[in-house]
């Protein structure tokens, strides 16, 4: 850790609910912080760590359980990797009705809401529901890059933790996404500019089945011919892999 960093985490751990560091916490790993579980006012914590994440360098997630799995690494957490090279891997003929051949990126939409609002608002949604109530810190300037930093697994039946991240850094540009939190095998996302024209709707619910095939398996009830709709409205994304 550097010097200025070491000072920042000094400060931060004695506000900080009961935790500990995990990993070597040393270049090239990234600093990770980890509550010891179910923090009250996760939300509220979320969202003043998330405002201070310019001046510590350390980055909010909100997780299901304080996850001893994770092994921060260092390199450089998906840059290095492409979010449309990997979509046109995954591509099939098949893929995503009505496309026949690989329809390029969505196209980016105007941001519409301020992003770290609504990243407020979804936090709070998913602590509410008590589907991520404990706390997480970890030294990455971008929330994209997390996965790729924790070495996170949730999603390693189908992608990389890397890939993973370089979909997400595209995402953020796009559409103002920013990474909420985990759980056991679930990314829970916030949508600050949702698609609003139905075609790249289309493209966008390709790419969502692209990365999550297994999201759209888990529900039963989901319509994958009015999936797109739904992107057009929602503020929050949640991915699970089996």
């Amino acid at each position: 850790m550097t010097g200025s960093l070491s000072e920042v985490l000094r400060q931060l751990l004695d506000d900080l609910p009961s935790g500990r560091l995990i990993g070597p916490c040393h270049h090239p790993h990234p600093v990770v912080w980890m509550s010891d579980g179910p923090v009250a006012g996760a939300a509220d914590w979320w969202k003043r760590l998330h405002a201070r994440r310019c001046e510590t360098g350390l980055y909010p997630l909100l997780l299901e359980y304080p996850d001893g799995s994770f092994e921060p690494a260092g390199g450089g957490y998906g840059a290095d990797a492409d979010a449309e090279s990997y979509f046109r891997s995954k591509w099939t003929d098949d893929s995503w009705p009505p496309f026949k051949e690989w329809p390029g990126l969505a196209t980016p939409a105007a941001v519409a809401t301020d992003a770290d609002v609504c990243a407020g608002e979804v936090a709070a949604s998913v602590a509410r529901d008590g589907r991520a109530r404990c706390l997480a810190l970890v030294q990455v300037a971008r929330g994209a890059d997390a996965p790729a930093a924790l070495s996170w697994r949730g999603m390693t039946n189908h992608m990389t933790a890397q890939e993973l991240s370089a979909v997400l850094r595209s995402w953020e540009h796009r559409f103002g996404v920013r990474v909420v939190g985990f759980g056991h095998g679930s990314l829970y996302l916030s949508v600050a500019a949702p698609p609003m024209d139905a075609r790249q709707a289309r493209v966008l619910a390709a790419e969502h089945y692209l990365a999550c095939p297994d999201v759209f398996y888990e529900d039963p009830d989901l319509d994958w011919s009015t999936y797109h709709e739904e992107l057009m409205q929602r503020r929050e994304w949640r991915f699970w892999w089996d």
